[in-house]
């Protein structure tokens, strides 16, 4: 589960870099609403996405150290990205977003998929005896 705590601590790094490099490289003449109103549109992209991605990345990283039910596995990190990440919502918005909804989806597809791609590269180095 340390890798979904990784996931959203990556997840929030890259939201906070790529804000401020928008904010000082391409919109230096916005006032400070219509900035944060630009980070709030930029943030929801980032964090649905990015979020599926480091959690495919995180769950690839977990398959060599698991034996079987490698999806499964792979959707523990999903939840518990989400888990965290929802957490973090409610402490810093008081609320969840709707988009928080697709972003689950997304992160549970890209756990189960990150195990399914390892059981099929095992079945591929070992000549298809690998059980699930």
């Amino acid at each position: 589960m340390g890798y979904g705590l990784l996931a959203e601590i990556a997840t929030i790094a890259t939201i906070i870099t790529v804000v401020m490099l928008i904010k000082y490289a391409s919109f230096q003449n916005l006032s400070d609403a219509e900035y944060a109103s630009l980070g709030q549109r930029v943030g929801k992209y980032i964090g649905v996405y990015g979020g599926a991605i480091y959690t495919y990345i995180f769950a690839r990283r977990l398959m060599p150290k698991v034996s079987s039910r490698f999806s499964e596995h792979g959707i523990v990190v999903a939840l518990a990205a989400t888990t965290l990440s929802i957490a973090g919502s409610i402490a810093g918005h008081q609320g969840v977003p709707s988009e928080y909804i697709f972003a689950t989806l997304l992160k549970i597809i890209a756990g189960a998929r990150a195990g399914f791609v390892h059981l099929r590269s095992l079945r591929v180095h070992s000549g298809g005896e690998v059980r699930s």
